[in-house]
């Protein structure tokens, strides 16, 4: 029996050996990188938009002349072009609901609506209120009136605005920037700057340096970034001038300002006005005050709130925000992607 269970030991050690980093780094973490998040997001965002618009080079038939018609696409796939009256979409109302829609001209659409074909608008377009739409290209600017869903995607060459009280179902994007009302719930969007309302800019440098925070006894060296075992709250208005990994749970206070990147095992609190210059990681939760600013990716492996006013990247530095779910005050601004796969919502 004792031959046995050494032989069955020494297999169990031989198996488990590969592991042991990963067991060694699952007791005692250590890392510092954020997650690997691509920067190119925005064009990944609107993956399905372009292919669309590279099908319809490729399938629209020259135009027909001046006037509003249905036709086909050289595969065969049926349209309805409206580019002389606008009302000529009204009247092929019943005729719209299983054909491509392009319009040539500017319009605002009636209340109500569901385009359950794509939508294609090479003119600013206005979507009514409570509409249903499949999907949406816009060369210009498109606004979605309040109450509208968009069931797999839709992306503007210009503005997108949004409605109160919408739903984006798969991938939102433009060219210029999206601005969201209130009680909207969307999964995905990527433009050079998403708000929710008027956007803002991130903070301006402060005007003199403030004082040196000192790490607590215990604090270590690892590499480019300094460990603290357990929980650190920093105080309000102090600078931080390295890149920390905190096992527990980190509050950085109001107006204070940490020059690298954080990343915590547990959940992660900046104040009001507080600053990190690079990335913040969560194993769990990620609230941001009101004001505060995050230079580098904002990543939660449970939640993300962004509070009134609160600014993820710049223009010259797009970002990422993601985690399972996302909220978003009145205010806040993200240049670059948010990805929330369970749903995002603006308050």
């Amino acid at each position: 029996m004792l031959p046995f269970l050494a032989l069955l030991a020494v297999t169990l050690l031989w198996f488990l050996l590969p592991l042991l980093p990963a067991l060694r780094e699952l007791l005692r973490p250590s890392d510092i990188a954020p997650l690997k998040v691509v920067d190119r997001s925005s064009g990944h965002v609107a993956y399905f938009a372009r292919n669309f618009r590279q099908y319809l080079d490729k399938a629209l038939p020259p135009a027909a002349g001046v006037g509003d018609y249905a036709g086909k696409m050289l595969d065969g796939t049926e349209y309805i072009r409206v580019n002389l009256h606008p009302g000529a979409l009204l009247d092929a109302e019943q005729r719209v609901q299983n054909r491509i829609v392009i319009l040539d001209t500017p319009l605002t659409l009636e209340a109500g609506g569901s385009y359950l074909m794509e939508l294609y608008a090479r003119a600013p377009l206005v979507g009514g209120a409570k509409s249903v739409f499949r999907a949406v290209y816009a060369e210009g600017e498109l606004v979605l009136g309040e109450g509208s869903q968009v069931l797999r995607w839709a992306h503007a060459g210009g503005k997108l605005n949004v409605g109160a009280h919408s739903v984006l179902r798969g991938r939102v994007s433009s060219d210029v920037g999206v601005s969201l009302g209130g009680d909207v719930v969307f999964e995905r969007i990527g433009a050079p700057v998403i708000s929710v309302g008027a956007e803002q800019d991130p903070p301006p440098p402060p005007p003199a340096a403030p004082q040196s925070f000192r790490l607590p006894d215990g604090a270590r060296q690892i590499g480019d970034h300094v460990r603290i075992e357990g929980d650190l709250e920093i105080p309000e208005g102090v600078l931080v001038g390295s890149s920390l990994v905190v096992a527990g749970r980190l509050r950085i206070g109001m107006g204070t300002i940490v020059q690298g990147s954080v990343k915590a095992h547990r959940d992660i609190e900046l104040a009001d006005e507080a600053q990190v210059a690079g990335s913040v990681v969560s194993r769990t939760r990620l609230m941001l005050g009101q004001a505060a600013w995050i230079g580098g990716a904002a990543i939660a492996e449970q939640r993300i709130r962004l509070g009134r006013g609160a600014v993820v990247g710049s223009p010259e530095r797009p970002a990422t925000v993601a985690a399972p779910e996302i909220e978003l005050s009145k205010g806040a601004t993200v240049y670059g992607q948010i990805s929330a796969m369970r749903g995002a919502r603006t308050f």
